[in-house]
Order: C-alpha cells, then sequence, then structure tokens
C-alpha cells in the first residue's frame, strides 16, 4: 500500500523516474482516472485500466504515479485546482477579514458541491471501509489542504487584533464545517442539484458572520 500524499510536488517527487506536471501523457492519466474513478468506483478500477483509458502503457503511468491512492489524490488535487485555484490562492492578510473570509469562502462552496466533487465524495464514502488509505487521501487532499491555506491568515489577523483566534486550525476547521452544510449534504444525497450563485452568496455571507461574531476581537 503506498502512502496518501497531499500535494502536487509531493506526488511527483515520489515517483520511481522524473516526472513532469505539465506532461500532456500526465495530463492523460489523470482525466482517465477521473473518468473511471467517477463511473465505475475506486476498487473496482486497476492501473491496467487507466493505462488502457489514457492511451498510454502500464509503465508509464507508474512512472508519474508509484500506487492508485496517489493517482486519487491527483485527481482530488486537480479537480480542487480547477475550481477553486486554491493550489495559487494568496490570502492577502491586509483585506478585511468579512472580504477574504467570503472570497475563500464561495470557492470552498463552489468546489464541494460541484458535480465532480459530490461524486468523488460518494466514492469516497462508499469505499473508504475496504481501501482506508482512500480515505486518508481524501481527508488530506481535501479539508486539511483548505485548513492549511487559512490558517496562516487567521494567525495574522489575531497577531494584528482583528480578531481572536487562540487555535487556528480548529477556527478554520469551524468554518469550513460551517461553510459546508446544510448544501453540501443536500447535494449528496440527491435532495438538490448544484447551489444556484445566490444559494452560494447567502449561505457564505451568513456562515461568515458567525464566524466573526464568534472569534471577534474583544
Amino acid at each position: 500500500m503506498s502512502e496518501a500524499i497531499t500535494g502536487d510536488k509531493v506526488l511527483t517527487d515520489q515517483t520511481s523516474e522524473k516526472s513532469d506536471s505539465s506532461s500532456p501523457k500526465r495530463a492523460a492519466i489523470v482525466c482517465a482516472a477521473a473518468d473511471l474513478f467517477l463511473h465505475s468506483g475506486y476498487g473496482a478500477v486497476s492501473m491496467d485500466n487507466i493505462a488502457a483509458e489514457a492511451e498510454v502503457s502500464k509503465r508509464t503511468v507508474y512512472s508519474h504515479f508509484p500506487g492508485k491512492d496517489v493517482l486519487f489524490a491527483a485527481v482530488m488535487t486537480n479537480h480542487c485546482n480547477q475550481v477553486s485555484g486554491i493550489d495559487t490562492l494568496q490570502l492577502d492578510p491586509e483585506a478585511e477579514p468579512e472580504v477574504v473570509l467570503s472570497d475563500l469562502g464561495t470557492r470552498f462552496l463552489l468546489l464541494i458541491t460541484s458535480e465532480q466533487a459530490v461524486a468523488l465524495f460518494r466514492t469516497v464514502v462508499a469505499e473508504a471501509g475496504r481501501f482506508p488509505e482512500l480515505g486518508q487521501t481524501f481527508y488530506d487532499c481535501g479539508p486539511t489542504r483548505w485548513v492549511a491555506a487559512l490558517s496562516p491568515y487567521l494567525a495574522e489577523q489575531d497577531r494584528r487584533g482583528r480578531l481572536n483566534v487562540p487555535d487556528v486550525d480548529a477556527a478554520a476547521a469551524f468554518l469550513l464545517y460551517r461553510l459546508k452544510d446544510p448544501l453540501h449534504m443536500r447535494c449528496i444525497l440527491g435532495v438538490q442539484e448544484t447551489p444556484s450563485d445566490t444559494e452560494i452568496r447567502e449561505h457564505v455571507a451568513a456562515a461568515v458572520a458567525g464566524f466573526l461574531k464568534i472569534y471577534a476581537s474583544a
């Protein structure tokens, strides 16, 4: 069982041969894996299946990704980057918390309620019992990554006296979970389709307002 990886740089560094993250073959492998994982599940898909779908050799797949969990991490990372831009996201410490958190919250909610993210989440819930590495990979590439992006900003706002945040990681996780439901749960259960822009905007505004009230500076 290969180790769950949390970042794209680590993903490429872990391969047996030097892997170019911009390689067309690598992109084809990730695209093929995403399609197969979403339509066939995690357990039913083999590296042979992925190689055939991507029209590359199995050796080429392994030259980029040493294990299926690492490839699943790449699928998740790629989707997060495309939808939310989290890989290049820079939270301006000079900007007001309401502005920064509202922007981040909108990106986060657009991501987790997207059709592919919902399908990936369902796959993880369905198969994590048989493949524990799948759940760990999802957690590392999802919640952990967002907390890591938000925590330094909250720490700086605490230092400046704009907010009172004694535990920045806990506060970041709290905000993300506050943003997540109930819209995410409704999408997962098929109760509603992807939320409208108005629903997302109103939900983010309410979640951020509640968060700022709790962590207001004295």
